[in-house]
C-alpha cells in the first residue's frame, strides 16, 4: 500500500464527553433548594411557565374523561414531552445567572440556534411517546376493555382484571421512566449550554446517570415522586411544581457539570 492511500484512510476520534464532577448522594435536596431560589426570585414568569403546562395537562385529563381508561396514558404521554417543555425553565435561569433581561417570549431564542439537536430530541421523545401510547392502549383494550364513565372505570379496577392493568401500566412504565430519565437527565441542559451536539448530549447523560447510582437514584426518586403529586392534583399543582422541577435541573447541570 503507498503512503498517500494510507493517508487517505480517515482517523476515527474517540467521542469526548464534558468532565463531571462527584456529587454527594443528597445532591438532589440541594437542587430542589436552589429550584426554589429561582422560583422565588422568578415568581412572576415561573409561575405563568408552569400555569401553560397545567393548563395543557388539565384540558388533556378534561378531554379524556370519557375514557377514563387512558387517562394516564394521556397525562404520561404528556409528560414526555416535559424535557422539551423544561428548555424555556433552563434559559431563564442561564438568562438569571448572567444577569440579563428575561421576557417569556425570548426564552426559547435558543432554541433555534441549537434547531438540529432540538429536532432530534423531540424525534426521539415523540418515538417514545408513540410506543408508550401504543402499548398502553394496547393494555387497556386487554384488561379492561371499551369502558366509558369514570364510575364504571373505577369498578372495574376492583376486579382481577383491573389490578392486572394496574400492575402492567406502572411496571412497564417504570422502564420507560427510567429510559427517559438516563436519556435526558442532563442532555437538554447541555445542548442549551451549546456544550456538545445531540449524540454526545444522550452519551453524557446515559454515563453521567449510570457512573453515580446513589445521588441520581435519589434525584430521580425527587423527580417521580413531585411528578406524581402534580398528577394527583390533575396538573394543577405544575403550577408549581414544572418550574421548580425545571429551575432544579439547571442548578444540577451547574453542579455536575461546573458551567457556570
Amino acid at each position: 500500500m503507498s503512503t498517500s492511500d494510507v493517508d487517505k484512510q480517515p482517523v476515527y476520534k474517540p467521542m469526548q464527553l464534558p468532565e463531571r464532577r462527584k456529587l454527594d448522594k443528597h445532591a438532589g435536596i440541594t437542587w430542589l433548594r436552589s429550584g426554589a431560589g429561582y422560583l422565588k426570585q422568578l415568581r412572576p414568569v415561573s409561575l405563568a411557565y408552569g400555569g401553560f403546562f397545567a393548563a395543557v395537562g388539565v384540558l388533556i385529563t378534561w378531554m379524556g374523561l370519557s375514557q377514563p381508561q387512558f387517562i394516564l396514558t394521556f397525562w404520561s404521554g404528556f409528560l414526555l414531552i416535559g424535557p422539551i417543555l423544561a428548555m424555556g425553565l433552563y434559559r431563564i435561569a442561564q438568562l438569571h445567572d448572567r444577569g440579563e433581561k428575561i421576557q417569556m417570549l425570548t426564552c426559547w431564542s435558543v432554541a433555534r440556534s441549537r434547531l438540529g439537536s432540538v429536532a432530534l430530541f423531540t424525534l426521539l421523545l415523540a418515538l417514545i411517546m408513540i410506543a408508550w401510547v401504543r402499548f398502553s392502549t394496547l393494555a387497556a383494550a386487554l384488561y379492561v376493555g371499551n369502558i366509558t364513565g369514570t364510575s364504571s372505570f373505577i369498578n372495574a379496577l376492583g376486579t382481577a382484571e383491573g389490578v392486572g392493568f394496574i400492575v402492567l401500566l406502572f411496571g412497564v412504565g417504570a422502564v420507560f421512566a427510567v429510559i427517559m430519565f438516563a436519556l435526558t437527565a442532563w442532555s437538554l441542559p447541555m445542548v442549551l449550554d451549546g456544550r456538545a451536539d445531540f449524540g454526545t448530549a444522550v452519551v453524557t447523560s446515559v454515563k453521567a446517570t449510570l457512573e453515580q447510582p446513589l445521588p441520581m437514584l435519589i434525584w430521580g426518586a425527587l423527580v417521580a415522586g413531585l411528578t406524581v403529586l402534580g398528577m394527583l392534583t390533575f396538573f394543577v399543582g405544575f403550577v408549581v411544581i414544572f418550574p421548580l422541577l425545571g429551575y432544579a435541573t439547571w442548578a444540577g447541570y451547574r453542579d455536575l457539570f461546573g458551567r457556570d
